[in-house]
């Protein structure tokens, strides 16, 4: 029988983890906890307690558990259908939109560019007011720049609902 499987541990758990296994399953099938038990129950507890120390004498010492894991190699990836079936998978069909799009017109680009294009104009404006101590021109440039953060944030929504529209 596996060691492994018999703590009830996987093959890359700690020798801590090991050490924790078997003595929470020793405390639950050691035979002194099963004295007022039926003589079956009982037997069955020294079984499983000897099955233990076993697992116990091979996972404790790190040699023999190298050994033991060397004999046995990994299992083999194995997929859960069979690869006999004649179903194609849906990750390997194109992607087709559910309406085709067309080229986006030249309002589209403007719309888009139009957030970054007021920020670097509301950058290049306050420069300039700064350069040319002019107060009410950098008031302009602070509403070029407010109007680049509601382009940002309408932009991204403008294009949610387009894909909302796609979904149909």
């Amino acid at each position: 029988m596996d060691p492994y499987e018999v703590l009830g541990v996987g093959r890359d758990a700690s020798p801590a983890e090991v050490r924790r296994a078997y003595l929470e399953q020793a405390r639950r099938f050691h035979p002194d906890h099963h004295l007022g038990s039926s003589a079956v129950a009982r037997a069955e507890a020294e079984q499983r307690m000897r099955d233990l120390n076993d697992a116990w004498s091979v996972l404790r010492d790190p040699e023999r558990r190298r050994r033991l894991d060397a004999d046995r190699p990994p299992a083999p990836f194995r997929p859960f259908s069979s690869e006999d079936e004649d179903e194609e998978d849906p990750r390997d069909a194109p992607d087709v939109p559910y309406r085709p799009a067309g080229p986006p017109s030249g309002m589209d680009r403007v719309a888009t560019l139009g957030p970054a294009l007021l920020f670097a104009a509301s950058v290049a404006v306050a420069a300039l007011a700064g350069f040319l101590r002019i107060g009410p021109v950098l008031g302009l440039a602070g509403i070029l720049f407010l109007l680049s953060c509601v382009g940002f944030l309408l932009v991204p929504l403008r294009a949610l609902g387009r894909a909302r529209q796609d979904e149909g």
